[in-house]
């Protein structure tokens, strides 16, 4: 049924290819930008696409772009961030299913056996069992403060329910993602040595125990050079540190992309010159760096299929989240549909 639908849009609007996003595959406690995708779910997902699509590379996406000759019903599939539970779940299922992928990494976190920043920063928030009841954090030229309203520092069965519902886009059920967001904001546009010291403030002030879990880790280099040395996937770039690159110097930009592709270069051989940008976020400058070293192409997180007519450093993904088939081969229907 699926693939009757889907000719009869291809006759209507024209090739498209829909280029998939995925941040990990793992069971999770609290998601609340839904980045994370059960094995079991990922594996519906993987059926889905085997039996209606073309589950194409993005070097050969580029290739169709460069002759503008959109195949249809074609998808790609890719993933950021280099979780390790991409090597450990998603690899096995992506040659299970014969299905090519490409991985965008951010290169610092290679090799570093602790979790992200903003992971770090929500499991430290949203599941810690208790926190002091006031914080004061110095941030730029100003400080920033809250406190807790009565036992909401407290974490209790009916708060952990409500956060695991909760997402980023939704009003704050609980005082803790109230705080979550605020932090998460504060934060992110912030220079990558700055981001660090709060959170080494963060980690003191709640009295946290750093995480041990290595599903919860960036790859290691052996790792990342297995998946680079399968004939079915391709590494791409996505900066050194994951900034938000709009809210930095055109030479802060450049030296993300120039230190991420020269890592890559060293230690992924058939790397590609092809990036993601971090939270989708970036501005002219950037492409003008893009254009300056030469990178090929760039991802954004726009909600947007690709066509013959797509801006090269302006391609569009959908974020895909812990759908079970039937509901992901609902959303495969809106975005071909153009919902």
């Amino acid at each position: 049924m699926l693939f009757n639908i889907m000719q009869k849009l291809r006759k209507r609007k024209g090739a498209k290819v829909i280029v998939l996003m995925y941040h990990r595959i793992a069971q999770v406690n609290t998601d609340p930008w839904q980045l994370a995708v059960t094995p079991e779910n990922f594996e519906q997902q993987l059926i889905v696409l085997k039996e209606n699509f073309t589950v194409i590379s993005v070097h050969e996406l580029m290739n169709q772009l460069a002759t503008k000759d959109i195949k249809s019903d074609a998808v790609c599939l890719t993933f950021d961030d280099a979780y390790s539970d991409n090597f450990v779940y998603a690899k096995p299922l992506l040659k299970k299913s014969a299905c090519p992928a490409t991985f965008f990494i951010p290169t610092y976190y290679i090799n570093q056996k602790k979790q992200f920043w903003w992971d770090e920063l929500e499991d430290i928030v949203l599941n810690s069992i208790e926190l002091p009841e006031t914080l004061s954090l110095p941030v730029n030229e100003n400080t920033y403060t809250f406190k807790f309203e009565a036992d909401d520092n407290i974490l209790n069965c009916q708060k952990q329910e409500m956060q695991k519902k909760w997402t980023g886009q939704d009003s704050p059920p609980t005082e803790r993602c109230k705080l979550y967001i605020e932090l998460w904001q504060l934060l992110k546009p912030l220079p990558f040595d700055r981001i660090i010291r709060i959170m080494d403030e963060i980690k003191n002030w709640s009295r946290y125990a750093e995480s041990n879990d290595e599903l919860k880790f960036p790859m290691n280099l052996q790792q990342l050079q297995e998946i680079n040395a399968q004939t079915l996937f391709e590494i791409g770039i996505h900066t050194e540190t994951h900034p938000a690159l709009a809210y930095h110097s055109s030479e802060v930009q450049q030296d993300e992309i120039v230190k991420s592709k020269e890592y890559l270069q060293k230690n992924c051989k058939k790397a590609l010159d092809i990036l993601a940008y971090p939270y989708g976020n970036y501005n002219n400058s950037t492409i003008s760096v893009l254009k300056k070293q030469k990178i090929k192409a760039a991802f954004t997180t726009e909600s947007k299929a690709v066509t013959g007519d797509s801006d090269i450093f302006q391609l569009g993904r959908f974020a895909v989240q812990n759908w079970n088939r039937e509901e992901f081969e609902k959303k495969i229907y809106m975005w071909l549909k153009g919902i």
